[in-house]
C-alpha cells in the first residue's frame, strides 16, 4: 500500500513541477501591472512594459487554467510501465474526450447554466484508467485485418472509449458527489480555526513518510477547499480561486478564505525551521561545528528560500521521530494562528520567501495581510529555538554532528572527498551504495528525495549514500527513498544516463535467446502479417516449426496464457520481455490444435516444454504454422541482433540482447 501511494506522490510531482514557473508568471504580472503598483512606479506604466506583463499572466494563467489536463497526463506517464510517451498522449485525449461528453450531455439534458467540474479527481480518474489500460493492453494483438491499430496504437483508441463512458457516468453520479464535497469543504469551513489546524498537522505527518503529495492536491485543486465565484465563473480549489482571483483586475479585498491551507506554512518554514537549525546546531558540541556549518547553513537557507524542508527534517526525524510530531503539532498551530489572524497569502509550491514576496508584498497588505506573518515568524522562531534545544539536550537527541568518532572522522573526510568530485563521480558512488546496477530496477526522484527501486534493499550501503549528503535514507517496499534536498533529481537524471550508457563499464552483459522450437528460421519481416513484419508488436524473428513442441527460451516465468493457447508471453530472469506466437490468426481456431502444459505464473527454465500443437491440423485448416518469437520491450534494449540461420534445434541460442 505505501508503495503505490509513493508511486502516486511521485506521479502528482511532475504536473506539480510546472506549477513555480507557472506561478512567477502569473505572480509578477499580476503584482506589476495592478493599480497599486503602478501608483508606486509610475515608470511602470510604459505600454510596452504592461504588454509583457499581461503575456506573464495570461501564459500563467494558462497553466493553472488547464491544471486537471496537464494532472492528467502527468499522471498517466507517472505510473505507466513503460511508453511513457504512449500514455501520456492516451491521457491527454482521453481528458479532452472526457469533458467532451460531460458538456454533451450537459447541453442535452440539463439546465442552460449546469456545469460539472470534477478538477484534480477527474484528472486522476482518467490518469488512473488510462495507467490501467496502458499497461494492460499496451501489448495486444488483434486481428490481421486490424493488425495496424494493435499494441501501444490501440491504447488512445480504448482510453478515449472508456473516457465516454466515464464522461457519462459521471454526468449522472458527480452533482451528488459535488453538492456532499461543497457541504464538507462547508464543514471544515464553518469548524474554522481548528479545520485550519488539523489540515496543517496531518499534512505534515504525512509528509515524513512522503504521502502528502496526495492530500493537499485535493483541498487546492477541488471543491474541498472552497468554491467561491470569480469573474462570473465558478471555481473549485483553494489555489484554483486564488489564482482567479490574481488575474482578476476587478477583484478587491481580501483574497479568498482558502488561503487558510497555504498561509499557514510560511512561519514555520521561513521562521520556525531555520531557527530548529540553529538550535541542532548550537546543541552539538563545539569542536563538531565548523564540520556540519555547511549542513545547518544549507538545511535553514533552503527552508526559509523556498521552502524545501526535508533536509532539516529528517535529519531528526529518524533520529527522533516524537520530535517530528510536536514539529507537525506547532505547524497546525501555525496554520491555525494565520487562519484566525486572517492573513490571506497564497502560493505556488511552498511556504518560502520567494512565494512570500510575490503572493504577500506585491500584492499588498490590505488583500494579504501579509505583514502579519512577521511578527508571528519572529515568535515562531523563538518558539521553536527554545523546544529544539531543550529536547535536544534534555533527550539526547542524536542529530548529525552530535557524535563523532574516529570511524564517523573518517566518514567526514570521505564525505569531502566525494562533495569536491563531479557529479558523474557522485553518481556512480550513488550506483554502488544501491548494490550495483544489477540491483536497480527505476530511480527516479521528487522535490527533495531520491526514489528507487531495488530487487533487494539488504545490498544497498546507506552509510555510502549518506556519504554524499543524504540527510537521511528511508526503507520502502521494494526500495529506498534518499534525502538529497534539491540535488535528488540531477542525480536521478545523471544515474539514469550512466544505466542507459551501453558503455558503462558495469553494464549488464549480453543476454541470450535460445530456440522455441525446431525449425528454420526466417526474418520477421517476411512474415504475412503486418502486426509481426512492420515490428509493431517488437523485434525478433520467425521460425518454421519442424516439431510440434514449443519449449522456455529462457528462464524466467510465464507472464500470460492466452486462453485459445496459441499464444504465450514470458519474462526471464533478466526482464525480457517475450512473446511466442503460434501460426499466424490462428486465434480464429479457439483452442483446437493447442494444448499448454503450463500456466500463468509458473517458473520456466530453457526447453522446458511450453504448449503441443497440431502443425497438421493448422495447415489442413489454411492456416501458416511458423512460429513468432518477438522481444516485446524491445525499446529497453540497444541491439537486438540474431545470431542463427538455416535449421535450429533445441539448445541453439538464435537471439542476443545488448543494453
Amino acid at each position: 500500500m505505501f508503495e503505490k501511494f509513493s508511486k502516486l506522490g511521485q506521479a502528482f510531482m511532475l504536473p506539480i513541477a510546472i506549477l513555480p514557473v507557472a506561478g512567477l508568471l502569473l505572480g509578477l504580472g499580476s503584482a506589476l501591472s495592478n493599480d497599486a503598483a503602478l501608483a508606486q512606479f509610475p515608470f511602470l506604466a510604459n505600454d510596452f512594459i504592461q504588454s509583457v506583463f499581461t503575456v506573464m499572466t495570461m501564459a500563467g494563467n494558462a497553466v493553472f487554467a488547464n491544471l486537471p489536463l496537464i494532472f492528467s497526463i502527468g499522471i498517466a506517464v507517472g505510473l505507466s510501465e513503460a511508453d511513457h510517451g504512449t500514455a501520456g498522449l492516451s491521457a491527454g485525449v482521453a481528458f479532452l474526450v472526457y469533458t467532451a461528453t460531460i458538456s454533451a450531455w450537459l447541453q442535452l439534458f440539463s439546465a442552460p447554466d449546469a456545469t460539472i467540474d470534477t478538477g484534480v479527481l477527474g484528472a486522476l480518474l482518467i490518469g488512473l484508467t488510462v495507467t490501467y489500460l496502458h499497461n494492460r493492453f499496451r501489448k495486444i494483438e488483434l486481428p490481421q485485418f486490424l493488425g495496424f491499430f494493435g499494441g501501444n496504437r490501440f491504447i488512445p483508441i480504448v482510453s478515449a472509449i472508456a473516457a465516454i463512458f466515464l464522461g457519462s457516468i459521471i454526468y449522472v453520479i458527480w452533482p451528488p458527489i459535488q453538492e456532499a464535497m461543497v457541504g464538507l469543504g462547508e464543514q471544515i469551513a464553518a469548524m474554522g480555526s481548528i479545520g485550519s489546524f488539523f489540515y496543517g498537522f496531518f499534512l505534515r505527518l504525512t509528509g515524513a513518510v512522503g504521502l502528502h503529495h496526495t492530500i493537499y492536491p485535493l483541498f487546492w485543486y477541488t471543491s474541498l477547499g472552497g468554491v467561491e465565484t470569480v469573474a462570473g465563473q465558478t471555481i473549485e480549489g483553494a489555489q484554483n480561486i486564488y489564482f482567479a482571483q490574481l488575474a482578476d483586475p476587478n477583484f478587491t479585498g481580501l483574497y479568498t478564505y482558502g488561503t487558510r491551507f497555504f498561509a499557514g506554512r510560511f512561519a514555520t518554514m521561513m521562521f520556525g525551521l531555520p531557527a530548529a537549525t540553529l538550535a541542532m546546531y548550537h546543541s552539538i558540541p563545539k569542536e563538531n561545528r565548523p564540520a556540519n556549518a555547511g549542513f545547518y547553513f544549507s538545511s535553514g537557507l533552503t527552508s526559509f528560500l523556498t521552502g524545501i524542508t526535508e533536509p532539516i527534517e529528517f535529519s531528526f526525524l529518524f533520529a527522533a521521530p516524537w520530535l517530528y510530531v510536536i514539529h507537525a503539532f506547532l505547524d497546525g498551530v501555525s496554520f491555525y494562528i494565520a487562519d484566525i489572524l486572517q492573513i490571506r497569502i497564497g502560493n505556488t509550491f511552498s511556504g518560502g520567501l520567494i512565494d512570500f514576496l510575490l503572493f504577500g508584498p506585491f500584492q499588498g497588505n490590505s488583500q494579504t495581510n501579509w505583514i502579519r506573518v512577521i511578527p508571528i515568524g519572529i515568535i515562531w522562531a523563538i518558539l521553536y529555538y527554545i523546544v529544539f534545544r531543550f529536547c535536544i539536550k534534555k533527550f539526547h537527541v542524536t542529530i548529525p554532528g552530535m557524535e563523532m568518532t574516529a570511524d564517523q572522522s573518517n566518514s567526514g573526510k570521505t564525505t569531502s572527498s566525494h562533495s569536491s568530485g563531479s557529479l558523474h563521480d557522485k553518481a556512480l558512488t550513488i550506483i554502488e551504495g544501491l548494490g550495483g546496477p544489477e540491483n536497480i530496477d527505476h530511480v527516479t526522484a521528487c522535490a527533495t528525495r531520491l526514489r528507487v527501486s531495488v530487487k533487494e534493499n539488504g545490498k544497498v550501503n546507506k552509510d555510502t549514500l549518506k556519504s554524499l549528503g543524504a540527510t537521511g535514507v528511508l526503507d520502502v517496499k521494494n526500495g529506498i527513498q534518499a534525502i538529497y534536498g534539491g540535488k535528488s533529481n540531477i542525480y536521478s537524471a545523471e544515474i539514469n544516463e550512466i544505466l542507459a550508457d551501453s558503455n558503462f563499464s558495469q553494464a549488464t552483459e549480453a543476454m541470450s535467446l535460445f530456440t522455441p522450437v525446431a525449425g528454420t528460421l526466417y526474418n520477421l519481416s517476411e512474415v504475412n502479417d503486418p502486426v509481426f513484419s512492420q515490428g509493431t508488436m517488437g523485434q525478433g524473428l520467425a521460425i518454421r516449426p519442424e516439431s510440434d513442441q514449443v519449449i522456455s527460451p529462457v528462464n524466467g516465468v510465464v507472464t500470460s496464457l492466452f486462453e485459445t493457447g496459441h499464444a504465450i508471453g514470458l519474462t526471464s530472469e533478466e526482464g525480457i520481455e517475450i512473446l511466442i506466437h503460434i501460426g499466424l490468426d490462428t486465434v480464429e481456431l479457439k483452442g483446437q490444435g493447442f494444448t499448454p502444459t503450463v500456466k500463468q505464473g509458473d517458473k520456466v527454465t530453457i526447453g522446458d516444454h511450453l504448449i503441443s500443437f497440431d502443425r497438421q491440423a493448422i495447415e489442413s485448416a489454411g492456416y501458416d504454422a511458423s512460429v513468432i518469437l518477438v522481444v516485446t520491450n524491445t525499446r529497453d534494449y540497444d541491439q537486438i541482433e540474431t545470431v542463427a540461420s538455416g535449421k535450429v534445434g533445441p539448445g541453439d541460442e538464435i537471439i542476443r540482447l545488448h543494453k
